[in-house]
């Protein structure tokens, strides 16, 4: 009987072990224009940074609660900031948009442009944010 109790309360403790080793802050996903970047607090300190798809964004670490997101290609990705001993503190996923305000985009068969108009509109610089 008493083997049972410690093998309940083992069994039990391993549980809540695994259950707070897997929680984590989920941040909502976080928007940011392709050739821009954005500020992202976490909640803890982070030792490193992981980035699902590089050439979508990418993520610096200014400090270890500050992380600085740049908007690369158009697209969906995600980030996880990890602790000292390789724990995911921090996950969210990152939305990459063209960032379209203020410019405008012209079409001749297959070729286009993309002008930007602020206020008057110029031919913008080619940005590899995905505009083909």
């Amino acid at each position: 009987m008493a083997r049972t109790i410690v093998l309940k309360f083992a069994a039990a403790a391993l549980m809540a072990g695994g259950l707070a080793a897997a929680a984590f802050a989920q941040g909502r996903p976080v928007e940011v224009a392709a050739n821009h970047t954005t500020l992202v607090r976490l909640p803890a300190d982070a030792a490193a940074l992981v980035i699902g798809n590089e050439t979508i964004a990418d993520a610096a670490l200014y400090d270890a609660r500050t992380v600085f997101v740049t908007g690369k290609g158009l697209g969906r990705t995600n980030m996880m900031a990890l602790d000292g001993e390789g724990r995911v503190l921090y996950a969210a996923d990152l939305v990459v948009s063209s960032g379209s305000r203020g410019s405008v985009q012209v079409y001749r068969g297959n070729e286009g442009a993309r002008f930007v108009c602020a206020p008057n509109c110029e031919i913008a610089a080619e940005d590899g944010a995905g505009t083909d």
